[in-house]
């Protein structure tokens, strides 16, 4: 019985997603889109120094905002749903202090977010304070933190770095706008033709 059960739980995280017919016009393939259903993924949040309860229980709870705005990468057409477990899921998101972040690899820096296999990390000093750029240009901490949830979650759902495509159009979300943005205008969300890619 236990492994009839376990056979049904396993087939019930498969994700079918109906495809429109070939050469179909654009409102058929959005009416298909409509209802396909989304990729579930399931992650898992931890810390890394001394980050406080308060400060978790907050970065938990924003952290969800984001992953659940449709403007994310839980977006239009089929899109993800992501899930907070207690622990395990397909990838931690962790907060860490500043100094803690080049202790999950080299290729990190104690300035910036980064993303090591299944771990998300976002550094506390960036979380709390956005980056120069960021605040040069005036923007709302709330948005800094939207682009760089979405932005380390991108790595980990295979998106490399991105460049602007031309002066005045947003920026990918995958740009490094934390060092700036070449011209571009500062975006926290996927575009369009990132969310066409995931």
């Amino acid at each position: 019985m236990r492994i009839i059960v376990g056979l049904l739980l396993a087939l019930s995280t498969w994700i079918v997603v109906p495809l429109a017919p070939a050469g179909a016009d654009d409102a058929t393939v959005a009416r298909v889109e409509e209802h396909a259903k989304p990729r579930v993924v399931r992650y898992s949040v931890r810390v890394r120094g001394d980050i406080g309860r308060r400060t978790k229980r907050e970065f938990r709870t924003l952290a969800q905002e984001t992953y659940d705005d449709p403007r994310g990468w839980s977006g239009k057409g089929p899109g993800i749903r992501f899930e907070q477990v207690k622990r395990g899921g397909a990838f931690t998101l962790w907060l860490s202090r500043a100094r803690l972040v080049p202790t999950f690899s080299s290729n990190c820096s104690a300035q910036w977010s980064c993303r090591v296999g299944r771990n998300v990390i976002i550094n506390l000093d960036r979380w709390r304070g956005a980056s120069p750029a960021w605040r040069k240009a005036g923007l709302a901490l709330r948005g800094y933190q939207h682009m760089v949830v979405n932005h380390e979650t991108g790595h980990w759902l295979g998106h490399g770095h991105a460049s602007c495509p031309r002066p005045g159009a947003l920026a990918p979300v995958m740009m490094q706008q934390s060092k700036g943005t070449g011209g571009c205008r500062f975006n926290p969300w996927p575009t369009p033709a990132e969310l066409r890619r995931r």
